[in-house]
């Protein structure tokens, strides 16, 4: 499937703006290790809490409200990240800073990127690629073609069943904080207290029930 094709099914528009290539340049993938071009100032300072200038600190601490949400959405869907919830890396700050300045940039370009740089890491290291859902649609999208009988069988014959794909559960996992707080686990009955001169391990507690 070509890149014009995978846009159209996913509803996407191609634009000339392209963050990987904004912050890593024409480097081969992996390109994390090449720490990438640090955003100008004037086009992050939205992002930052004021005064913000020249050698400013540029953590997750300093982000304005909105701009720390846009990350936290980012590292959950389009660039997902596990981990170093602190870290705010050169090219989150390209994306973040997009984001808040409404600038357009080619997102079927940053899904390959992400794709290429965990292929290029062997999976050697803890980030997965959070588009199974995109990449199965382009799969069935691209040319169905049918399962030999024999796969179709196993299929219908398979009592196993996967749940509904539901972004939102990886919301719900660490930060909702509108969830009602689990009840507090049932503690046993407090034992009374040993007569005086006797051994505790000698004395047997019954319930109302025996």
């Amino acid at each position: 499937m070509i890149a014009q094709s995978a846009r159209e099914v996913l509803g996407l528009r191609a634009y000339p703006t392209r963050i990987h290539q904004l912050c890593y340049e024409n480097f081969e993938p992996p390109r994390g290790p090449h720490g990438g071009e640090i955003p100008p100032v004037d086009f992050v300072a939205p992002c930052f809490l004021q005064p913000f200038g020249e050698g400013s600190s540029r953590t997750v601490g300093d982000l304005t409200h909105p701009a720390r949400i846009l990350n936290f959405v980012l590292r959950k869907t389009l660039f997902p990240r596990i981990g170093y919830k602190d870290g705010f890396t050169r090219i989150q700050q390209w994306l973040v800073a997009h984001l808040i300045s409404k600038t357009p940039f080619d997102l079927w370009d940053m899904i390959v990127s992400v794709i290429e740089d965990t292929i290029s890491e062997s999976f050697r290291g803890r980030r997965q690629v959070l588009y199974a859902h995109w990449i199965t649609l382009l799969i069935l999208r691209a040319r169905p073609v049918p399962l030999p009988a024999h796969l179709q069988r196993e299929l219908s014959d398979s009592d196993m069943v996967f749940p509904h794909y539901d972004p939102r559960q990886m919301l719900r996992a660490d930060y909702d904080l509108r969830a009602p707080p689990p009840p507090p686990a049932a503690r046993g009955q407090v034992p009374p207290p040993s007569p005086r001169g006797s051994r505790s391990s000698g004395i047997v507690l019954e319930t109302e029930e025996e």
